[in-house]
């Protein structure tokens, strides 16, 4: 049971293996750290701030928060989506992407991006 005021998160396995398979050793020793940190206890929303809901480079994020991993603010973001459960009725964050947030390379998708394509899938990748 998650303690008041505390959400639950929820990760698409599929989507973390796939991000972590894109992810410098670095990356995913701090991304798995988190996801076990977050499944664990939960978390609370002030731990996050929103995405902005559309983005410069043509994301579309609304309902989104990220992290920025290791905390404080480094090179790192998941993106998750605030969510109803379809069964308690309950909110909580359903993961979305893991990624560096403002990459050094054009070719180089930021996690902002790789969130989008998964929940706009027919649209196509924003353009940077």
């Amino acid at each position: 049971m998650q303690a008041a005021g505390r959400f639950e998160v929820r990760f698409d396995e599929l989507a973390f293996t796939d991000d972590l398979a894109h992810a410098t050793p670095a990356g995913r020793d701090v991304a798995q750290a988190a996801k076990q940190r977050l499944e664990r206890d939960g978390t609370d929303l002030s731990d996050f701030k929103r995405c902005d809901p559309n983005g410069r480079d043509g994301t579309r994020l609304p309902n989104c928060v990220k992290i920025h991993l290791p905390r404080p603010g480094d090179r790192w973001r998941m993106v998750f989506e605030i969510t109803r459960d379809k069964t308690t009725g309950t909110l909580g964050l359903t993961y979305r992407a893991f990624g560096v947030g403002h990459p050094e390379h054009p070719w180089q998708p930021s996690a902002y991006q790789v969130a989008h394509g998964r929940l706009h899938p027919s649209d196509g990748p924003p353009h940077a």
